[in-house]
């Protein structure tokens, strides 16, 4: 069984390789379908795009279907080179969804001439690590992180110190009212100042998924797959899940999405009112920005909901999460987390098992960076942190985060 398991393995590392050789000759962007948006939309490439689609051949073999694609936005991170980095082994800047929204999100801030990015996040933000990224690649003058409390994690711990590494302010937070109140006040004081919203997301973050999601129909159309019956992703500040439905809108793509909540909601129906809001202001700015954009209905026939693996509180690893990042390391040798980028997985085991998926295709879609960045974290001393995240590195992490 060990010796089947590890040529499944190397079987799958050479699909990977084939796979990711294919999907990257392909150039797929919105602004071949509507040319008007150059002239009137500012965006700063980036990200490596496209990402691979790959067949999850042993994961799928563990769960028993093998109708099973990831899309790998864990590659979006910019390539360097090597001969400007500390350590030769660094081969690309930190990547996942959130680079997406922020080639549109930092080109508005470079347009109006800002030199101070500030946003929010919990403290171990994989959106807020982004922004510190990218903010510093883009030489903004600062990067403020304005963040809350969340249980402790290695992920935590992680990119905390990335935040360091890359030169970010860390400011921490007890509340969203103490929270909004000081950066409405920074604002204020500071008129350089550009605010990213938590996640990235609005009208202009979600025009990275817009995006992605036209270039997921060119990777349909060059065979890397055939169009997902179902598409699982996480859900939380609603931009990624936006952007994606209005851009299957506009491209008459009848995939379904089923949104995998992170987090309770704080009031009823908070995931959906806040996608619609999204996409319609998303789908509004476009129209101005271009005219042959048309004004789409919410597609509310493809939109499906799940919350049954939230967990208590944002970012507290639940039993499903802890055993979906376990099994992906093992069969796919791919690292997931458990705020995010495992619950789609334990979903769609769920849905296996409950009969929801039949014979339909099925794409997960990964946002998580989980590249090792330890030659980097390792030069940062947390003592140089604010006292207020120096507890993250002293105490110890959530039962659930102790994952070999």
């Amino acid at each position: 069984m060990k010796q089947v398991l590890n040529f499944n393995k190397k079987f799958n590392k050479l699909i990977f390789f084939l796979i990711i050789t294919h999907s990257r000759f392909i150039i797929a962007d919105i602004f071949n379908y509507f040319p008007e948006l150059q002239n009137n939309l500012e965006r700063i490439q980036f990200c490596d795009l496209p990402t691979p689609i790959i067949k999850l051949e042993s994961f799928g073999d563990f769960v028993g279907y093998k109708n099973i694609f990831m899309k790998a936005d864990s590659l979006t991170g910019k390539k360097i080179d090597n001969g400007k980095e500390i350590n030769n082994s660094i081969e690309c800047l930190y990547g996942g969804n959130k680079p997406r929204k922020l080639e549109f999100l930092l080109a508005d801030a470079k347009k109006m001439g800002k030199e101070t990015i500030i946003t929010y996040g919990c403290a171990g933000s994989n959106h807020a690590l982004a922004t510190a990224v990218y903010a510093k690649e883009l030489g903004f003058k600062r990067c403020i992180l304005m963040l809350k409390n969340q249980p402790n994690s290695p992920v935590v711990r992680h990119n905390l110190m990335l935040d360091c590494y890359c030169g970010a302010e860390l400011q921490f937070y007890p509340d969203n009212k103490t929270r909004r109140l000081a950066a409405e006040q920074m604002m204020r004081n500071d008129p350089s100042i550009y605010f990213i919203p938590t996640g990235g997301s609005n009208a202009i973050g979600a025009i990275g998924f817009v995006n992605a999601a036209f270039e997921l129909k060119e990777q349909i159309k060059h065979g890397c797959m055939c169009v997902p019956d179902l598409i699982y992703i996480p859900i939380g500040s609603c931009g990624t899940v936006a952007g994606l439905l209005l851009g299957f809108q506009v491209l008459g793509l009848e995939s379904k999405i089923v949104a995998v909540a992170v987090e309770p909601e704080e009031i009823e129906s908070e995931f959906y009112i806040n996608t619609k809001k999204i996409f319609t202001r998303t789908n509004a700015l476009l129209h101005s920005l271009d005219p042959s954009f048309k004004i789409y209905e919410f597609p509310e026939d493809k939109f499906i909901i799940n919350k049954k693996f939230t967990g208590a509180e944002y970012g507290l690893f639940t039993p499903e999460a802890a055993q979906a990042i376990r099994l992906f390391k093992s069969t796919e040798n791919i690292k997931l987390e458990g705020t995010y980028s495992a619950k789609p997985i334990s979903a769609i085991m769920d849905d296996l098992t409950n009969g929801f998926i039949k014979n339909e295709t099925v794409l997960f879609w990964n946002t998580y960076c989980g590249i090792d960045y330890s030659d980097l974290t390792k030069l940062v001393d947390y003592k140089s942190m604010p006292i207020a995240f120096q507890r993250y590195f002293e105490e110890d992490i959530q039962p659930l985060s102790k994952i070999d």
